[in-house]
C-alpha cells in the first residue's frame, strides 16, 4: 500500500508549540507525502509550504495520523472510519491502548509506513439512536463507549434493558456502560467490567456503582440489538458517546444500541501487542525468578 497522502489531526494541548508537527510535516514532506491538516493548524504553521487543508469527507487521504491521546483517537476515529481511512495513533503523553507509536519511536515506525511494512486491524463500533415520542432523533456511533449516567448530584438513574426484544434486568446505578472490546479497557474497566482481546467481536454491558450488588457486568454477542428505556423523571440524565459527545435524555426515551456498519482500521506493528501494553499500562508485575 503506497502511502502518499497523510492527514494529521493534532491535539494542540499535547504538543503545544506543535514542534512535533512541524518535524513530522517536514519528514514526511523529505519523502515526498502531500500532507493535509485543518486549517487552525494550517494558520498556525503559515511558515511551512505545501500544506493542503483537511477537509470531509477526506477522501483523497492514505491514512490519518492522530497526535495526542486515546481521546484524540476516539475522536479521529468518528471523523474518518465511515470512510475505511486507517488511523496511526502517535502518543503525545503517557502509555496508551490505542495510539501505539511513542514520539521517541517516530523516526523508526515513519519509515515502516512509508514502505508499506504495518498492519490494520479493524475494531468493531457500535452505533445507535434515540427514539423518543416515536421519532429517532440523535444518531450516534462510537469505537469505546455509550455512557447512560446521571447528572452532577443527581440520584440513582434507573433503566430497563432488553437484549434482543427480551426483557433482561432494572438497573438502579449511577449509570450504564455499554462499550465495545476495544473501549473495555476504558471507563468499563474502571467500573470493574472484564479486560476483552480487542480483536474478540463482543458488546459489554457494566453498572456503575449498582444498588443491587447482584448487577454485574454481562458480555453479549456483537449481533445483539440492546435497548435501554429510560425511567427516570426529569432531565437528570445523559448519554455520552466516547466521552466526548453529550445527549440529554428524558424520561420514557428509548436508546437503541448494536453494532456498527462502520469499523475503525488501526495502523499496528506485530511487536505492540496488547498484552505488552496491558503489562506496562495496569503494572502487571513481572516473572518470578528463583
Amino acid at each position: 500500500m503506497g502511502i502518499k497522502k497523510i492527514g494529521l489531526i493534532v491535539n494542540t494541548k499535547k504538543d503545544n508549540g506543535l514542534g512535533i508537527t512541524q518535524k513530522l510535516i517536514k519528514y514526511l514532506q523529505e519523502k515526498n507525502v502531500e500532507i493535509f491538516v485543518s486549517k487552525q493548524i494550517s494558520e498556525k504553521l503559515s511558515d511551512l509550504k505545501y500544506l493542503n487543508t483537511l477537509k470531509s469527507p477526506y477522501k483523497n487521504i492514505d491514512m490519518v495520523f492522530s497526535l495526542g491521546g486515546d481521546g484524540t483517537l476516539l475522536s479521529v476515529a468518528r471523523m474518518v472510519s465511515t470512510k475505511g481511512i486507517p488511523i496511526c495513533g502517535i502518543n503525545l503523553g503517557g502509555l496508551g491502548f490505542l495510539t501505539q507509536i511513542g514520539v521517541h519511536e517516530l523516526n523508526e515506525y515513519l519509515e515502516l509506513i512509508l514502505e508499506g511494512s504495518f498492519q490494520t486491524e479493524d475494531r468493531m463500533m457500535l452505533s445507535g439512536y434515540i427514539l423518543r415520542n416515536d421519532q429517532r432523533i440523535k444518531p450516534f456511533y462510537c469505537l469505546n463507549d455509550i455512557v447512560v449516567a446521571k447528572k452532577l448530584f443527581a440520584r440513582l438513574i434507573h433503566v430497563e434493558t432488553f437484549i434482543n426484544e427480551e426483557y433482561v434486568i432494572h438497573y438502579s446505578a449511577d449509570g450504564l456502560i455499554i462499550s465495545t472490546s476495544t473501549g473495555s479497557t476504558a471507563y468499563s474497566l474502571s467500573a470493574g467490567g472484564p479486560i476483552v482481546y480487542p480483536s474478540i467481536k463482543t458488546i459489554v454491558i457494566t453498572p456503575i456503582c449498582p444498588h443491587t450488588l447482584s448487577a454485574r457486568s454481562l458480555v453479549i454477542n456483537h449481533k445483539d440489538i440492546l435497548k435501554i428505556i429510560v425511567l427516570s423523571k426529569g432531565k437528570d440524565v445523559m448519554l455520552t458517546v466516547d466521552g466526548q459527545q453529550g445527549i440529554d435524555l428524558e424520561e420514557n426515551d428509548i436508546i437503541k444500541i448494536h453494532e456498527s456498519e462502520y469499523k475503525t482500521k488501526l495502523v499496528t506493528f506485530p511487536e505492540k501487542n496488547f498484552y505488552g501494553v496491558l503489562r506496562k499500562k495496569l503494572k502487571w508485575s513481572g516473572r518470578v525468578t528463583s
